[in-house]
């Protein structure tokens, strides 16, 4: 029986892409492969000419029934020895400029920097994504590149919706799906062409409703409604109860797309205007973050590929995974620096570069629950160690960055890169951006030391400008009444607009009034009774005892101590309702100054003075109305 002789296999390594430390690396895990497969009789032979190198996999010999050859997956490389994976839409008000127009050029471009770190796969926009690029390059986010993608909609309070976490399950434990007859013919025809004509099961669970996509999401509300055929973008928008959104099983979702890329550029051409440039944005597929718009010009001796090129390398931003982090420091191991030969690549981090820390948490199923940027934090780069990068920590509020390990959180730090020359800094009460707070003190504190400086005040609505300078980083504090209230670290230029949301500070301002004006009230006081004290007892001295007593009726009209703690027990219980238990550090504040003047009204004023002129008047009146020669001093007595 003759046996089958199928054609060997040739890998290629290029060397321009890998370095020679990889090219062992592979070698090595290929014969571990060969071994492991029976094969070590087999030869394998190594031709080197030119800028590559070929292995020949060895012949398979096949048994008397057919084998089944099933292909691995590509082995997970290290990170500082993983290339980032690239996707570049681009898209053009010239029909004449594609990506067949541009690649050979633009290829050549971008190796002379990323021939190393990037495997590049350069792509038409679709449709869809490219209307959005000319319409809001600068407001596009994940949801909305996404909203275009068909998805299944399930209700969460569905019997199983425990049990559905996909499209077979879809089939299996939904009845219906309501959908228009345009979205299921079309969601059909793509099944066809991904090559699952029944949609795993879900193909005979679609049921055609008479209407529009909004007509269907209005079924949503309906008690036997389980599921809804829409677009991403409008299911994201059902509630009461809420969605849990599954992708159909078809291909070029453009979530899908996205998914496979480490980072996606989109480029933006704008041949035809009068004043030609690119406009470029990067995404951080794994944290799910927009960067700047980077806009380059089109001058007369650069071509197109060229633009593009310039574009792209600057707006790209290296990562750092973070893998120790403390309250005020952090190290991380720079992605794809096992790779990069060149100190001025655009993919290293220089000490002085400041980088934005970003989480992502999965659930079970690896879609994240808790993803993006840390808010008002940033990372400083103090020294470069080889592979790992060192940095100091700045937040606005501690323990952003450090948690419990596993495998389904991931910490990175992304270079910034501002695009502009100022930020405007808005604060705006917590919870309420109708409510600016105005006049409120912005200081600045240097990284180094503890000395601030008063930058200024901000606007009738809460605004203020703050300027870039030599400093990428800058540490503003927000003060209010001689109180720190927040602690903003910026990156002037980064973003156009930054909102602090800030609890006010005006309602401690309020008590803090209060206070003051209950403590002149008790030196006012102190200084009235001594006053009663010295003309009652000149009165008597002098034998005056009507006089006396009518100074002593005046004594006893004015404040006494229970009636201040009275009034100042009930604003203080009014003041702690309106904070709330969520403003401890306001509460806390409003209750040592409360604390702080009744100790000062007990000390100062109490039963004692008026107990002793008393004594004094009943002295007096034992002795003919007059005190003796030499009374006795009421304070002495005790």
């Amino acid at each position: 029986m003759h046996k089958h002789q199928p054609t060997p296999k040739t890998i290629q390594f290029a060397k321009a892409t890998r370095p020679a430390s990889m090219q062992v690396v592979l070698l090595i895990c290929l014969s571990m492969v060969v071994g492991f497969t029976g094969c070590s009789d087999d030869t394998t032979d190594a031709n080197t000419a030119g800028s590559s190198m070929q292995v020949t996999a060895p012949e398979i010999p096949m048994g008397p029934k057919p084998a089944t050859v099933i292909e691995e997956e590509e082995p997970q490389l290290p990170w500082d020895y993983s290339p980032y994976r690239v996707l570049v839409w681009v898209a053009s008000d010239d029909p004449s400029v594609k990506v067949s127009t541009v690649e050979t050029e633009l290829r050549e471009y971008l190796d002379r920097d990323f021939s190393s770190i990037w495997r590049t796969t350069l792509a038409d926009a679709p449709d869809a994504i490219s209307a959005m690029m000319f319409r809001d390059l600068d407001g596009l986010d994940y949801d909305s590149l996404s909203s275009a993608d068909p998805i299944l909609a399930v209700k969460r309070d569905h019997e199983n919706a425990i049990r559905i976490r996909s499209a077979p399950n879809v089939g299996e434990f939904v009845q219906q799906v309501l959908g228009t007859s345009t979205a299921i013919a079309s969601l059909k025809q793509r099944g066809i062409e991904s090559g699952k004509p029944e949609l795993d099961g879900v193909a005979q669970r679609l049921k055609t409703f008479a209407g529009d996509s909004m007509d269907v999401a209005k079924q949503w509300a309906e008690p036997g409604t389980e599921a809804v055929l829409l677009s991403r973008g409008l299911a994201m928008t059902l509630t009461e109860p809420e969605a849990k959104l599954i992708p159909p099983p078809v291909e070029n979702l453009v979530a899908n797309q996205i998914e496979d890329y480490d980072k996606v550029f989109l480029v933006r051409v704008r041949s035809t205007d009068p004043q030609p440039s690119i406009d470029v944005v990067e995404i951080d597929v794994l944290i799910r973050f927009f960067g700047s718009v980077t806009r380059v010009s089109m001058t007369a001796g650069e071509t197109i590929s060229e633009s593009i090129g310039q574009g792209l390398i600057q707006a790209f931003s290296p990562i750092v995974r973070i893998d120790n982090a403390g309250q005020k420091t952090a190290e991380g191991i720079l992605r794809a620096s096992g790779l990069i030969m060149d100190d001025k690549s655009p993919g290293k981090i220089q000490v002085g570069d400041v980088l934005m820390p970003a989480t992502r948490k999965d659930d079970r199923n690896g879609n994240p629950f808790l993803i993006g940027p840390i808010d008002w934090a940033y990372l400083m780069c103090n020294e470069v160690e080889k592979d790992i990068v060192k940095m100091g920590f700045y937040a606005g509020r501690a323990g952003g960055l450090q948690g419990r390990k596993n495998n389904r959180t991931h910490r990175v730090a992304i270079k910034v890169k501002p695009q502009g020359d100022q930020t405007m800094l808005r604060l705006h009460a917590q919870g309420d951006p109708d409510f600016p707070l105005i006049g409120y003190e912005i200081y600045e504190k240097e990284l180094d030391s503890k000395d601030m400086t008063f930058v200024g005040r901000t606007d009738w609505n809460g605004r203020m400008n703050i300027d870039k300078n030599e400093d990428p980083l800058r540490l503003m504090y927000v003060k209010n009444g001689g109180a720190v209230l927040a602690r903003l670290p910026m990156v002037p230029g980064l973003d156009p607009k930054a909102v602090a949301d800030i609890r006010s500070d005006d309602m401690r301002l309020e008590a803090e009034s209060y206070i003051r004006g209950v403590q002149n009230s008790i030196i006012d006081l102190v200084a009235v009774r001594e006053l009663f004290k010295a003309r009652i007892t000149m009165r008597l001295q002098n034998g005056e005892m009507e006089a006396a007593e009518e100074l002593m009726d005046a004594l006893r009209s004015q404040p006494s101590n229970e009636a201040l703690a009275n009034e100042m027990g009930k604003r203080q219980a009014a003041y702690l309702k309106i904070l709330g238990n969520k403003q401890a550090n306001q509460r806390r504040m409003v209750d040592q100054m409360f604390s702080t003047t009744r100790e000062l009204l007990g000390k100062h004023i109490n039963p004692k003075l008026v107990r002793d002129l008393e004594s004094a008047m009943i002295t007096a009146r034992n002795n003919g109305g007059k005190l003796p020669a030499k009374p006795v001093d009421p304070e002495d007595e005790d």
